[in-house]
């Protein structure tokens, strides 16, 4: 057995340059890097230990003995210096004990933002444990100004064994084993967990890796009964070469956190889909799809059904192209939520723009070879209108969750693509089901009214819902952007409103060609326009700003239960029309305010209508891939409690006082 021996011998070393000092056992300096403007990212200062052979310093976690690098800064107040960015470590076993660490060399990320080109001082103390068959405690100052900081590309490197993905999991205790269940489509050869936490897993103890059938299960011994943990964090390095942060919670036996059934996630997905055609984001494109009806009343059941048929297959292919693409993002390491669309300000400039052209076209005799009018079948004999009615009612549909959705999507995110697109397919199936009904029963639809003078007026009807969605998406997109955008925006729809009405003038059918051209490039210069600000809309901070509450941050529930105060967060964006109602119906209810205002519930908003890496973890970590989603604790209470995705102020005011 080799023993740790403690030797403590404290030096204190003072650099007044940049230049590496020598504290006994090691070289410590500081360097830094600097990205260039079009990687957009914050640049690097780093901690530089270049130490004696064989010896180590330690990661956050040092395992069985040792202790992490203590840092103080003073530096000038127009620099802002982060955290300490932790790479992956390595195994440094000391048998029988296991420690984690960095042995001969390591540089410590940071990121900066340096405000302005003045030359800033930085003063800097290092306390680090340093190892062999011997520890030492070392120490080393340095006063140094900004511009005398070395240059090193060797930082860039360390800062990108920073894992920056978060891996979703299902994470269950069991028989003094933490169990952790994720999807990774390619072999592992070999995995390691490194937990942030000390005095909870057995370090030298052996990982168990279990290639299930839909799944990896990674078994982790812990060094005693942990039935009480409600959380684990840390790092999951994958094959020495990939790196995932694991922030999941404990699922808990009867939770409603726990994981549910594949069959289970099928059934909610169909039930969540059928239920999805009664959100009022639908509302608008299922209106083309009554006017269909109403039209087809005196077809012959053959073209009836293909018309349903095809408005269900434009259903189905839309929801698995949603699915492929989450796979596919998946597997590059990126990951996006339900209705990740709508977080792009082109997507929603360009559907406010459709929807203000469908609203037109319904409102007017504006009728063109295979135009939107043609949307749902009206006034025509081809089955495509039906088929992109389809597709345009599920991404209208996107910005809403109904019940029991919330469930199959959070499930079908951790699952390999084989099981994630059946679960998109059960969805679609779900929301296409009534229409597929009426195509299989054609003699339903000859009982609506017959077609005759008084569908004019419902087709004209039909355009102010069209003008309404085009008007909330406006909404939406001046909370994405900025003013100037924003008035570009409204600039393109009088310009579109105006070819219109040439469109009614000109009876020439070669000019209104041309100016349906022009309609077309107006939309899409827009599009350009806006994607060539695309820089400065990513750094627009997407706070809270149609909501007059306490923003979010990752850690804030960490801090709430630490510190013993209940809260209620509220993960929304402006697009998500049912977080729109349950805040006018529940949330902002004077009678809820008033109950969280005298029991001291803290109100939290943490708004992703724009893009928002951190939220989306967040949402993994409750097995959620989108909005709304509300998280209730209080004092007492063992885990976060997820309340429903639709709520009233009855329900709201009785979990309140229930638990």
């Amino acid at each position: 057995m080799k023993l740790l021996k403690i030797f403590f011998i404290s030096t204190l070393f003072i650099c007044v340059q940049a230049e590496p000092i020598n504290t006994g056992h090691a070289e410590v300096s500081l360097v830094k890097y600097n990205f260039s403007k079009s990687e957009d990212r914050n640049n690097l200062i780093g901690i530089k230990m270049d130490m004696q052979k064989n010896w180590h310093t330690y990661w956050k976690n040092p395992g069985d003995s040792g202790g992490p690098i203590k840092l103080k800064w003073e530096t000038d107040k127009d620099i802002e210096i982060s955290e300490i960015r932790w790479p992956r470590p390595e195994l440094i076993p000391y048998e029988p004990l296991m420690t984690y660490g960095y042995k001969d060399f390591v540089i410590f990320p940071f990121e900066y933002v340096k405000k302005g080109d003045q030359n800033l001082k930085i003063k800097l103390t290092i306390d680090f444990l340093i190892c062999d068959d011997i520890c030492v405690p070392e120490k080393a100052l340095i006063e140094t100004s900004f511009n005398e900081i070395l240059i090193d590309d060797e930082l860039k490197k360390w800062n990108d064994l920073v894992p920056a993905i978060t891996l979703p999991v299902l994470a269950k205790f069991k028989n003094n084993f933490i169990e952790l269940r994720f999807s990774y489509n390619d072999q592992i050869s070999s995995v390691i967990f490194f937990i942030n936490e000390q005095d909870i897993v057995d370090h030298p103890g052996r990982q168990i890796l279990v290639k299930e059938e839909n799944n990896w299960l990674l078994r982790i011994p812990t060094i005693e009964n942990q039935s009480n943990l409600n959380s684990i964090n840390g790092v999951l390095s994958i094959n020495d070469s990939e790196l995932f942060l694991i922030n999941g919670e404990i699922d808990k036996t009867g939770s409603q956190n726990s994981s549910i059934s594949f069959l289970q996630a099928i059934i909610f997905a169909f039930l969540g889909g059928l239920i999805l055609n009664l959100m009022p984001c639908v509302f608008p494109i299922i209106s083309l799809k009554i006017l269909s009806f109403v039209s087809l009343g005196n077809e012959s059941n053959t073209k009836i059904r293909l018309h349903s048929l095809s408005f269900c297959i434009g259903v189905l292919i839309s929801f698995l192209l949603i699915g492929l693409s989450l796979v596919l993002l998946k597997q590059t390491g990126s990951y996006l939520g339900w209705g990740f669309q709508l977080q792009s300000p082109i997507i929603v400039s360009v559907l406010s723009i459709l929807m203000f052209v469908i609203g037109i076209m319904l409102l007017t005799d504006i009728n063109i070879g295979t135009s939107l009018t043609r949307l749902g079948g009206l006034g025509s004999n081809k089955i495509s209108g039906s088929f992109f009615t389809g597709v345009l009612a599920v991404i209208v549909a996107s910005p809403c969750t109904a019940p029991f959705m919330g469930a199959a999507l959070g499930y079908a995110l951790i699952q390999p693509s084989g099981v994630t697109m059946p679960i998109f397919a059960s969805l679609g199936a779900g929301f296409a089901m009534p229409y597929l009904v009426l195509s299989m029963s054609p003699n339903l639809i000859k009982l609506l009214p017959k077609p005759g003078k008084w569908m004019v007026t419902l087709k004209e009807f039909f355009a102010f819902p069209m003008f309404a969605t085009a008007l909330w998406l406006i909404w939406v997109f001046s909370l994405q952007t900025n003013i100037d955008l924003l008035i570009s925006l409204l600039l393109s729809i009088l310009i579109i409103s105006l070819l219109f009405w040439l469109i009614l003038k000109i009876k020439n059918t070669k000019i209104q060609m041309f100016v349906w051209i022009l309609i077309f490039s107006t939309a899409v210069f827009e599009g350009l326009y806006i994607q060539s600000y695309e820089e400065d809309i990513s750094k627009l901070n997407s706070s809270t700003k149609y909501l007059d509450d306490k923003s979010w941050n990752i850690n804030i529930e960490e801090n709430f239960k630490t510190n013993k105060q209940a809260y209620l967060i509220n993960f929304t964006a402006a697009w998500c029309i049912t977080c729109q109602a349950n805040d006018k119906i529940a949330l902002s209810r004077p009678k809820v305010k008033q109950y969280m205002k005298e029991n001291n519930i803290e109100y939290i908003v943490a708004d992703w209508t724009n893009k928002n890496d951190e939220i989306l973890r967040t949402l993994e970590k409750y097995n959620r891939n989108g909005v709304p989603l509300y998280i209730y604790w209080k004092p007492g209470m063992q885990e976060s409690k997820i309340l429903p995705a639709i709520l009233t102020e009855k329900l709201l005011l009785d979990i309140f006082k229930l638990n």
